[in-house]
């Protein structure tokens, strides 16, 4: 993630870069929150930017509505809006240092901001999870990568495949299909997507790596150490020479005595 950060966002805000913007609470998701009836729901909208969506759960009396973003700006902008929506509801952060449960979040021109590299995709989706409740619901558009110009720039856009492959370690695909309610700049350029928070299997007391894959241990492994300290910690090549993790995994799943060393240094760091 070389770009997601304050000083970037906060630029393209100030110099009206915002293209994703569409000035208004995009209509599907009027859709869906209009068949929501509990208002007491905890709502998080990260990446929430000007958050058209927000003010109108707000304006419909959803008392428990939450917005993030990295930016000051837009968060300013949205409280001069809704000078009666609560303060303590707006939260000026980094996604990933976030910490709160939540019934539903939406996504909204989120997960197409980060750059598209496998880690930081997985790390999206694990937060995701962390962020909801049991059964707790991930809803939103999702940009379809066929919509993206090649360009070196965000937003960054997915496959369908790529969605759901990110997503199923934590999360039960109720809907996702391409949008048939888009507003007409974004029509066939987007899914809509539903995805339920799978419940934790019961884990064996005598093992504590249960339900936890290879990828996920190594993954959270090289985001705790990285790749140097990690390849200092577990002496092999893989760690060391052009260190990626689909090389690393198939190196590990065929060396025992290398994947049981991952699995000790997980457990150690991550278990105590």
């Amino acid at each position: 993630m070389t770009e997601n950060n304050q000083e970037y966002w906060t630029k393209r805000y100030k110099d009206g870069d915002t293209g994703w913007d569409i000035g208004e609470a995009s209509s599907p998701l009027l859709a869906y929150f209009d068949q929501l009836e509990n208002k007491n729901l905890n709502i998080l909208i990260p990446g929430a930017g000007n958050s058209y969506e927000a003010e109108y759960l707000h304006t419909n009396g959803f008392i428990n509505v939450h917005i993030l973003d990295i930016s000051e700006v837009p968060l300013d902008n949205f409280s001069k809006r809704n000078p009666t929506f609560p303060k303590e509801h707006i939260h000026h952060q980094d996604f990933f240092k976030h910490k709160g449960k939540y019934d539903l979040v939406i996504e909204q021109t989120f997960f197409c901001s980060f750059e598209p590299d496998q880690m930081t995709r997985v790390k999206y989706a694990t937060k995701m999870a962390s962020l909801l409740v049991p059964k707790g619901k991930l809803v939103g558009l999702f940009m379809e990568i066929s919509a993206m110009e090649p360009s070196a720039h965000k937003p960054y856009g997915a496959t369908e495949a790529e969605y759901k492959t990110y997503l199923k370690p934590h999360f039960t695909s109720i809907i996702f299909e391409e949008c048939y309610n888009s507003i007409p700049t974004r029509k066939g350029n987007e899914f809509f997507g539903i995805f339920q928070k799978k419940e934790k299997p019961k884990t064996q007391k005598n093992n504590p790596l249960h339900g936890i894959t290879l990828k996920t241990i190594l993954t959270e492994l090289v985001e705790k150490y990285g790749w140097e300290e990690l390849g200092e910690r577990v002496r092999i090549n893989s760690f060391v020479t052009n260190p990626s993790i689909n090389s690393s995994l198939k190196f590990l799943r065929k060396t025992d005595w290398a994947r049981e060393k991952v699995e000790k240094l997980y457990v150690y760091t991550f278990k105590k």
